[in-house]
């Protein structure tokens, strides 16, 4: 019974910690070059530059930002 309880607090503790979902209507990918190239429902391109965190930095082209970055899990998580 113990283990019973433990166990499903484990799992349930890793699906409240992992994301489920991606940000929805932008679309990003890796060039030749390994830079993220990243697009918008509106067709907005992007350009991401690394900062000296280690955060990707994306600016679309109506002026519209977002940070990301790899976390512990080693999910590209962005917000």
């Amino acid at each position: 019974m113990t283990f019973t309880a433990i166990a499903f607090t484990i799992f349930f503790s890793v699906q409240l910690i992992t994301p489920n979902q991606s940000e929805a209507g932008i679309t990003c990918k890796t060039d030749w070059l390994g830079n993220y190239v990243c697009t918008d429902t509106s067709g907005n391109s992007s350009t991401t530059k690394t900062d000296w965190l280690g955060n990707d930095n994306t600016t679309f082209s109506n002026g519209d930002t977002m940070s990301c970055k790899t976390d512990w899990l080693g999910n590209y998580v962005c917000n």
